[in-house]
């Protein structure tokens, strides 16, 4: 990881666990009732729940201010060696004081960015192969008529509008990822020179780690193609389908975009994730910044890993019905395992791309 995105990765940290503190502040001061969503810790109690997300801001904003002043290397090695454990320990506690409810507005912004994300790509295609890069703008252009003509506008419009009024407390939600996942990312990237010990096991298994994560995506991803059979499942029925059509087209995008998801987990493993396609314009070949993989990967494993177990703890009944929304949703299993994949694949990237050009007067032999 660079300087610059070290020094902005700590700033995005600080930033973020200020904004905690200031909140938690806040609603310490003035009780606002239930005006934020109970967090994983929301049963220990109000006070408690605002004092452990109060600590672990606090906790955050110390680390980040001393690991951006911390310059030389050997106060480096300091840093990551003494409060390695504060840094784990206050990403942790941002996590599990999450408010609750962020999972529906991350699931439609996560859709929303697959859409802008694969325009672009197709952009870069057209701009590097013209004739492909054609056919991929018909092929999107004859879905997105098909889907404005089963009424997907009127409702991509509702969404929005529910989106609106999901924000102030999504941004709330946000500061605590944000905090959360840049410490995350700074911890990674201070400990790509580990080895041995369970940084060596993460590296020798990253690869099993990171099929296992992208496999979480399977199941909602069959779910929602089920839709496009006479056997719908997870609350698909032809009753919906047939008094809102709309209904079946915003199940199969948001299918579509816990499948990219998955694509974008194997890429941790995968060429292309070290090294852009040379099918796109403008970055064809060159070598994918460790930071675009890492700290995308970090922001959604912390996301996954409290926001998933809120969602699934506020929907829990009976075993069965828990049971089958810890399988349909195993966002509890997909964020601390892509954690742990952005982890290697960091380590990994270690070693770098381009051999280095041999020392002068060696001469290479066959």
């Amino acid at each position: 990881m660079s300087s610059l995105t070290r020094t902005i990765v700590l700033l995005a940290t600080a930033a973020g666990a200020l904004a905690v503190a200031v909140v938690s502040l806040v609603m310490m001061l003035a009780p606002a009732g239930d005006a934020l969503p109970s967090s994983l810790v929301g049963h220990l109690g109000a006070g408690v729940e605002l004092a452990l997300a109060l600590t672990g801001a606090l906790t955050a904003l110390l680390v980040s201010v001393f690991a951006l002043t911390a310059r030389s290397s050997a106060r480096r090695a300091v840093s990551t060696g003494l409060l390695r454990t504060a840094t784990l320990v206050a990403a942790l506690v941002l996590a599990l004081t999450t408010p609750g409810g962020i999972i529906p507005a991350a699931g439609y912004t996560f859709a929303a960015t697959v859409l802008v994300g694969g325009a672009v790509l197709i952009v870069l295609v057209v701009l590097r192969r013209p004739w492909l890069g054609l056919l991929l703008a018909a092929a999107v252009g004859v879905l997105a008529f098909a889907m404005a003509g089963l009424g997907f506008g009127t409702l991509a419009v509702q969404i929005l509008g529910g989106f609106g009024s999901l924000f102030p407390l999504a941004a709330v939600a946000l500061t605590h990822v944000v905090a959360a996942a840049g410490l995350l990312v700074w911890s990674i990237g201070e400990s790509r020179g580990a080895r041995g010990g369970f940084a060596e096991a993460v590296l020798r298994h990253r690869r099993p780690i990171t099929i296992i994560a992208a496999a979480c995506a399977l199941p909602y991803v069959i779910a929602r193609a089920s839709w496009l059979t006479p056997w719908p499942l997870f609350g698909g029925s032809a009753e919906l389908f047939a008094q809102e059509p709309a209904a079946r087209v915003l199940g199969l995008v948001l299918g579509a975009g816990m499948l990219a998801g998955g694509v974008l987990t194997m890429g941790l493993i995968r060429p292309w994730g070290e090294r852009f396609p040379r099918v796109f314009a403008g970055v064809g070949g060159r070598p994918v910044p460790p930071a675009l993989a890492i700290i995308p990967a970090s922001v959604v494993s912390v996301l996954f890993t409290a926001a998933g177990v809120q969602f699934t703890l506020e929907g829990a009944g009976s075993i069965s019905h828990t049971a089958y929304l810890l399988l349909m949703f195993p966002f509890w299993l997909w964020g601390p395992l892509l954690g742990l994949a952005a982890w290697g694949y960091a380590m990994n990237r270690e070693t770098p791309l381009v051999s280095p050009a041999p020392p002068v007067g060696v001469v290479r032999t066959r």
